[in-house]
């Protein structure tokens, strides 16, 4: 894919959107969602291919931790591409990486779904976040 043009989505952008959304949230609905994106306003980036047409969405939110330093989550990443959906998604990445640091976060966390029980232990174990002792 060529360069894509990442930004916020706007309110007028969401009907347009609603098909990446379909691929990244199986059972949903248009009404859904449009509460989605309203709940998520300004937490949703929009990748879009060079004639305008969305090609990825992330969303995310920012919060506080326990240790008081903004944590950025990312809840959902969906990319299409007929060739190369990576590089949409990398570019998405790369946007929500960018204004992390800007927003002074610490730390950045993976909506994992709890349905996948083995995945979630696999990342959690995987991640600067797990730290196993043992004697023996």
């Amino acid at each position: 894919m060529a360069r894509c043009v990442i930004q916020h989505m706007t309110a007028a952008e969401v009907d347009g959107a609603f098909v990446l959304a379909r691929l990244g949230y199986r059972d949903l609905t248009l009404d859904g969602w449009r509460r989605i994106a309203a709940a998520a306003a300004g937490h949703v980036l929009v990748a879009q291919d060079s004639a305008g047409r969305a090609r990825g969405l992330l969303i995310y939110t920012i919060s506080n931790t326990v240790a008081g330093k903004p944590d950025l989550r990312v809840e959902r990443l969906i990319a299409f591409d007929m060739l190369d959906a990576e590089s949409v998604a990398s570019a998405l990445l790369d946007e929500v990486m960018q204004l992390a640091a800007r927003r002074e976060c610490a730390s950045l966390s993976l909506a994992v779904p709890l349905d996948a029980p083995d995945a979630t232990a696999a990342v959690v174990l995987a991640s600067p976040v797990a730290s196993l002792h043992q004697v023996i």
